[in-house]
Protein backbone atom coordinates (compact mmCIF):
# COMPACT_ATOMS: atom_id res chain seq x y z
CA UNK A 1 0.00 0.00 0.00
CA UNK A 2 1.35 3.41 -1.00
CA UNK A 3 2.08 5.53 2.12
CA UNK A 4 -0.13 8.57 2.61
CA UNK A 5 1.43 11.94 1.92
CA UNK A 6 0.10 13.86 4.92
CA UNK A 7 1.63 17.30 5.14
CA UNK A 8 0.83 20.99 5.59
CA UNK A 9 1.29 23.82 3.11
CA UNK A 10 4.47 25.89 3.56
CA UNK A 11 4.36 28.56 6.25
CA UNK A 12 1.63 27.06 8.47
CA UNK A 13 1.90 24.81 11.52
CA UNK A 14 0.05 22.91 14.22
CA UNK A 15 0.35 23.91 17.88
CA UNK A 16 0.39 20.92 20.20
CA UNK A 17 -1.00 21.04 23.78
CA UNK A 18 2.02 22.60 25.52
CA UNK A 19 2.40 25.38 22.96
CA UNK A 20 -1.37 25.86 22.74
CA UNK A 21 -1.46 26.34 26.51
CA UNK A 22 1.34 28.92 26.32
CA UNK A 23 -0.51 30.77 23.56
CA UNK A 24 -3.68 30.79 25.63
CA UNK A 25 -1.83 32.33 28.58
CA UNK A 26 -0.30 34.97 26.29
CA UNK A 27 -3.73 35.83 24.93
CA UNK A 28 -5.27 36.14 28.39
CA UNK A 29 -2.43 38.27 29.75
CA UNK A 30 -2.20 40.75 26.87
CA UNK A 31 -5.95 41.11 26.37
CA UNK A 32 -6.36 41.64 30.12
CA UNK A 33 -3.88 44.54 30.05
CA UNK A 34 -5.69 46.08 27.09
CA UNK A 35 -9.13 45.68 28.61
CA UNK A 36 -7.98 47.23 31.89
CA UNK A 37 -6.91 50.26 29.86
CA UNK A 38 -10.35 50.61 28.30
CA UNK A 39 -9.76 48.75 25.02
CA UNK A 40 -12.75 46.82 23.69
CA UNK A 41 -12.37 43.76 21.52
CA UNK A 42 -13.75 43.49 18.00
CA UNK A 43 -13.75 40.48 15.69
CA UNK A 44 -13.22 41.06 11.98
CA UNK A 45 -13.96 38.66 9.10
CA UNK A 46 -11.38 36.29 7.69
CA UNK A 47 -12.34 37.34 4.15
CA UNK A 48 -12.79 40.78 2.58
CA UNK A 49 -13.48 42.02 -0.92
CA UNK A 50 -10.07 42.77 -2.39
CA UNK A 51 -10.99 46.24 -3.62
CA UNK A 52 -12.18 47.26 -0.13
CA UNK A 53 -9.18 45.77 1.66
CA UNK A 54 -6.71 47.24 -0.84
CA UNK A 55 -7.78 50.78 0.08
CA UNK A 56 -5.80 50.45 3.30
CA UNK A 57 -2.96 48.12 2.35
CA UNK A 58 0.56 49.44 2.07
CA UNK A 59 2.55 48.71 -1.09
CA UNK A 60 4.58 46.08 0.77
CA UNK A 61 1.47 43.96 1.47
CA UNK A 62 -0.42 44.20 -1.81
CA UNK A 63 1.74 41.50 -3.38
CA UNK A 64 1.31 39.18 -0.38
CA UNK A 65 -2.46 38.80 -0.53
CA UNK A 66 -4.06 35.37 -1.00
CA UNK A 67 -7.05 35.97 -3.27
CA UNK A 68 -9.65 34.07 -5.26
CA UNK A 69 -12.93 34.62 -7.10
CA UNK A 70 -16.05 34.15 -4.97
CA UNK A 71 -18.31 31.72 -6.91
CA UNK A 72 -21.40 33.37 -5.39
CA UNK A 73 -20.66 36.93 -6.52
CA UNK A 74 -17.92 36.69 -9.12
CA UNK A 75 -15.98 39.30 -7.14
CA UNK A 76 -12.37 38.90 -6.03
CA UNK A 77 -12.14 38.01 -2.35
CA UNK A 78 -8.98 38.27 -0.25
CA UNK A 79 -7.74 36.62 2.92
CA UNK A 80 -6.66 39.46 5.19
CA UNK A 81 -2.88 40.03 5.34
CA UNK A 82 -3.29 42.78 7.95
CA UNK A 83 -5.94 43.62 10.56
CA UNK A 84 -5.40 47.39 10.69
CA UNK A 85 -7.20 48.19 7.39
CA UNK A 86 -10.12 46.14 8.66
CA UNK A 87 -10.21 48.18 11.88
CA UNK A 88 -10.15 51.37 9.80
CA UNK A 89 -13.08 50.11 7.71
CA UNK A 90 -15.07 49.05 10.77
CA UNK A 91 -14.52 52.38 12.55
CA UNK A 92 -15.29 54.44 9.42
CA UNK A 93 -18.45 52.55 8.52
CA UNK A 94 -19.86 50.77 11.59
CA UNK A 95 -18.57 52.84 14.53
CA UNK A 96 -18.72 56.34 13.14
CA UNK A 97 -21.30 57.37 15.73
CA UNK A 98 -19.09 56.20 18.60
CA UNK A 99 -17.46 59.02 20.54
CA UNK A 100 -13.72 59.48 20.09
CA UNK A 101 -11.28 58.41 21.36
CA UNK A 102 -11.92 54.78 20.42
CA UNK A 103 -9.82 52.05 22.00
CA UNK A 104 -10.07 48.78 20.09
CA UNK A 105 -8.24 45.48 20.48
CA UNK A 106 -8.28 42.15 18.64
CA UNK A 107 -6.87 38.62 18.62
CA UNK A 108 -6.88 37.26 15.07
CA UNK A 109 -4.87 35.37 12.47
CA UNK A 110 -3.63 36.89 9.23
CA UNK A 111 -2.23 35.25 6.10
CA UNK A 112 0.53 36.65 3.92
CA UNK A 113 2.14 35.04 0.90
CA UNK A 114 5.81 34.28 1.44
CA UNK A 115 8.19 32.52 -0.90
CA UNK A 116 8.34 28.85 0.15
CA UNK A 117 12.13 28.99 0.57
CA UNK A 118 12.05 32.15 2.71
CA UNK A 119 11.27 30.20 5.87
CA UNK A 120 8.85 32.92 6.92
CA UNK A 121 5.42 31.98 8.26
CA UNK A 122 2.39 32.66 6.10
CA UNK A 123 -0.02 32.25 8.99
CA UNK A 124 0.54 34.78 11.80
CA UNK A 125 -1.49 35.20 14.96
CA UNK A 126 -1.66 38.81 16.10
CA UNK A 127 -2.93 40.40 19.29
CA UNK A 128 -3.26 44.11 18.65
CA UNK A 129 -4.58 47.43 19.87
CA UNK A 130 -5.64 50.54 17.95
CA UNK A 131 -6.26 54.01 19.42
CA UNK A 132 -8.36 56.32 17.23
CA UNK A 133 -8.47 60.00 18.24
CA UNK A 134 -9.52 63.35 16.80
CA UNK A 135 -5.90 64.42 16.34
CA UNK A 136 -2.46 62.98 16.90
CA UNK A 137 -0.75 63.78 20.18
CA UNK A 138 2.38 62.63 22.03
CA UNK A 139 0.07 61.45 24.83
CA UNK A 140 -1.70 59.03 22.47
CA UNK A 141 1.64 57.77 21.15
CA UNK A 142 2.94 57.27 24.70
CA UNK A 143 -0.29 55.52 25.74
CA UNK A 144 0.01 52.88 23.05
CA UNK A 145 3.70 52.26 23.82
CA UNK A 146 2.84 52.04 27.52
CA UNK A 147 0.33 49.27 26.81
CA UNK A 148 2.93 47.35 24.82
CA UNK A 149 5.45 47.65 27.67
CA UNK A 150 2.93 46.69 30.37
CA UNK A 151 1.86 43.68 28.29
CA UNK A 152 5.44 42.45 28.02
CA UNK A 153 5.99 43.01 31.74
CA UNK A 154 2.76 41.18 32.47
CA UNK A 155 4.08 38.19 30.54
CA UNK A 156 7.12 38.14 32.82
CA UNK A 157 9.60 39.45 30.26
CA UNK A 158 12.26 41.77 31.68
CA UNK A 159 15.04 41.97 29.11
CA UNK A 160 13.33 43.73 26.21
CA UNK A 161 13.56 47.02 24.33
CA UNK A 162 11.06 49.15 22.45
CA UNK A 163 12.91 50.66 19.50
CA UNK A 164 11.23 53.89 18.35
CA UNK A 165 11.65 55.88 15.14
CA UNK A 166 9.78 58.68 13.37
CA UNK A 167 9.22 58.52 9.62
CA UNK A 168 8.89 62.31 9.52
CA UNK A 169 12.59 62.63 10.31
CA UNK A 170 13.88 60.82 7.24
CA UNK A 171 11.10 62.25 5.08
CA UNK A 172 12.02 65.72 6.24
CA UNK A 173 15.66 65.11 5.43
CA UNK A 174 15.19 63.75 1.90
CA UNK A 175 11.79 64.83 0.53
CA UNK A 176 12.81 68.42 -0.09
CA UNK A 177 16.01 67.55 -1.96
CA UNK A 178 15.94 68.66 -5.60
CA UNK A 179 16.40 65.15 -6.97
CA UNK A 180 14.17 62.71 -8.87
CA UNK A 181 12.14 59.89 -7.33
CA UNK A 182 14.64 57.20 -8.33
CA UNK A 183 17.51 59.07 -6.69
CA UNK A 184 15.41 59.68 -3.59
CA UNK A 185 14.50 55.98 -3.52
CA UNK A 186 18.17 54.99 -3.67
CA UNK A 187 18.91 57.21 -0.67
CA UNK A 188 15.95 55.80 1.24
CA UNK A 189 16.98 52.20 0.55
CA UNK A 190 20.56 52.82 1.70
CA UNK A 191 19.26 54.41 4.91
CA UNK A 192 16.87 51.48 5.48
CA UNK A 193 19.78 49.04 5.14
CA UNK A 194 21.96 51.28 7.32
CA UNK A 195 24.59 51.01 4.61
CA UNK A 196 26.71 54.07 5.29
CA UNK A 197 29.19 53.37 2.48
CA UNK A 198 26.49 52.99 -0.15
CA UNK A 199 24.71 56.09 1.13
CA UNK A 200 27.88 58.17 0.90
CA UNK A 201 28.54 56.94 -2.65
CA UNK A 202 24.97 57.72 -3.74
CA UNK A 203 25.15 61.24 -2.35
CA UNK A 204 28.57 61.87 -3.90
CA UNK A 205 27.27 60.75 -7.29
CA UNK A 206 24.54 63.39 -7.08
CA UNK A 207 27.20 66.08 -7.23
CA UNK A 208 25.92 69.61 -6.69
CA UNK A 209 22.27 68.51 -6.72
CA UNK A 210 22.68 68.08 -2.96
CA UNK A 211 24.63 70.63 -0.94
CA UNK A 212 27.59 69.63 1.23
CA UNK A 213 25.75 70.48 4.44
CA UNK A 214 22.80 68.28 3.47
CA UNK A 215 25.13 65.44 2.43
CA UNK A 216 26.91 65.57 5.76
CA UNK A 217 23.63 65.48 7.68
CA UNK A 218 22.12 62.63 5.64
CA UNK A 219 25.30 60.56 5.92
CA UNK A 220 24.90 60.63 9.71
CA UNK A 221 21.37 59.19 9.73
CA UNK A 222 22.33 55.45 9.72
CA UNK A 223 24.40 56.01 12.88
CA UNK A 224 21.57 57.62 14.84
CA UNK A 225 20.73 54.65 17.02
CA UNK A 226 20.80 54.45 20.81
CA UNK A 227 19.39 56.10 23.90
CA UNK A 228 18.13 59.55 24.76
CA UNK A 229 21.31 61.21 23.52
CA UNK A 230 20.38 60.28 19.94
CA UNK A 231 17.55 62.80 19.94
CA UNK A 232 19.95 65.66 20.58
CA UNK A 233 22.19 64.50 17.73
CA UNK A 234 19.20 64.12 15.41
CA UNK A 235 17.97 67.61 16.25
CA UNK A 236 21.39 69.05 15.42
CA UNK A 237 21.17 67.79 11.82
CA UNK A 238 17.42 68.34 11.28
CA UNK A 239 17.60 71.00 8.59
CA UNK A 240 13.88 71.65 8.03
CA UNK A 241 10.68 71.96 10.03
CA UNK A 242 9.37 68.46 9.32
CA UNK A 243 12.53 66.77 10.57
CA UNK A 244 12.70 69.00 13.64
CA UNK A 245 9.04 68.39 14.47
CA UNK A 246 9.65 64.63 14.29
CA UNK A 247 12.49 64.82 16.81
CA UNK A 248 10.54 67.15 19.09
CA UNK A 249 7.64 64.70 19.03
CA UNK A 250 9.92 61.86 20.13
CA UNK A 251 11.28 64.02 22.94
CA UNK A 252 7.76 64.69 24.24
CA UNK A 253 6.90 60.99 24.08
CA UNK A 254 10.08 60.13 25.99
CA UNK A 255 9.25 62.66 28.70
CA UNK A 256 5.88 60.96 29.26
CA UNK A 257 7.43 57.47 29.29
CA UNK A 258 10.19 58.64 31.67
CA UNK A 259 7.56 59.70 34.20
CA UNK A 260 6.20 56.15 34.10
CA UNK A 261 9.65 54.72 34.77
CA UNK A 262 9.99 53.18 31.31
CA UNK A 263 13.17 54.91 30.13
CA UNK A 264 15.21 51.72 30.51
CA UNK A 265 13.03 49.98 27.93
CA UNK A 266 13.38 52.66 25.22
CA UNK A 267 15.88 53.05 22.39
CA UNK A 268 15.70 55.24 19.29
CA UNK A 269 16.49 54.49 15.66
CA UNK A 270 16.21 57.57 13.45
CA UNK A 271 17.06 55.52 10.34
CA UNK A 272 14.09 53.19 10.81
CA UNK A 273 11.71 53.66 7.89
CA UNK A 274 9.73 50.40 7.95
CA UNK A 275 6.39 51.07 6.28
CA UNK A 276 7.69 54.44 5.02
CA UNK A 277 4.65 55.03 2.80
CA UNK A 278 2.11 53.62 5.28
CA UNK A 279 3.06 55.32 8.53
CA UNK A 280 2.76 59.05 9.21
CA UNK A 281 4.56 59.50 12.53
CA UNK A 282 6.23 57.29 15.09
CA UNK A 283 7.01 53.66 14.33
CA UNK A 284 8.27 51.14 16.85
CA UNK A 285 9.30 47.54 17.31
CA UNK A 286 9.84 45.49 20.44
CA UNK A 287 12.68 43.01 20.78
CA UNK A 288 13.42 40.46 23.51
CA UNK A 289 16.75 38.91 24.42
CA UNK A 290 17.47 35.82 22.32
CA UNK A 291 14.82 36.45 19.66
CA UNK A 292 16.05 37.95 16.41
CA UNK A 293 12.61 39.00 15.22
CA UNK A 294 10.30 41.72 16.50
CA UNK A 295 7.77 40.45 19.03
CA UNK A 296 5.63 43.58 18.66
CA UNK A 297 5.46 46.28 15.99
CA UNK A 298 3.32 49.32 15.32
CA UNK A 299 3.10 52.99 14.55
CA UNK A 300 0.97 55.99 13.65
CA UNK A 301 -1.11 55.82 10.46
CA UNK A 302 -3.26 58.96 10.39
CA UNK A 303 -3.85 58.91 6.62
CA UNK A 304 -5.41 55.44 6.66
CA UNK A 305 -8.66 56.55 8.30
CA UNK A 306 -9.03 59.27 5.65
CA UNK A 307 -8.82 56.63 2.92
CA UNK A 308 -11.95 54.99 4.34
CA UNK A 309 -13.75 58.33 4.47
CA UNK A 310 -13.30 59.16 8.16
CA UNK A 311 -10.59 61.80 8.73
CA UNK A 312 -9.14 61.21 12.19
CA UNK A 313 -5.88 60.14 13.80
CA UNK A 314 -4.85 56.59 14.67
CA UNK A 315 -1.98 54.63 16.16
CA UNK A 316 -1.69 50.95 16.96
CA UNK A 317 0.47 47.86 17.28
CA UNK A 318 0.31 44.08 17.07
CA UNK A 319 2.11 41.31 18.92
CA UNK A 320 3.39 38.41 16.82
CA UNK A 321 2.27 35.57 19.08
CA UNK A 322 4.73 33.00 17.70
CA UNK A 323 7.65 35.34 18.39
CA UNK A 324 6.32 36.05 21.89
CA UNK A 325 6.27 32.29 22.52
CA UNK A 326 9.93 32.14 21.42
CA UNK A 327 10.79 35.02 23.78
CA UNK A 328 9.15 33.25 26.74
CA UNK A 329 10.98 30.02 25.96
CA UNK A 330 14.34 31.73 25.44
Amino acid sequence: MKPLNISLPPGVKDSLPDEASTIENIEKTILSVMEQCGFQRVITPFLEYLDVLSIGLGADLRDKVFKFIDPATGKIVAIRPDITPQIARVVATRMRDYKLPLRICYNEKIFRYQEPRSGRPREIQQIGAELITKKNTPDADAEIITIAINSLKGLGLKDFKIDIGEVGFVKGCIDNLKIDDKERGNIKNAIALKDGSALEAILNNLGKKVGDKDKKAINLIPSLFGGEEILEKALSIAFNRQAKTAVENLSKILQILNKKGFKKFITFDMAEIRGFDYYTGIIFEGFAQGVGKAIVAGGRYDSLMQKYGYPCAAIGFAFDVENVVAALEG
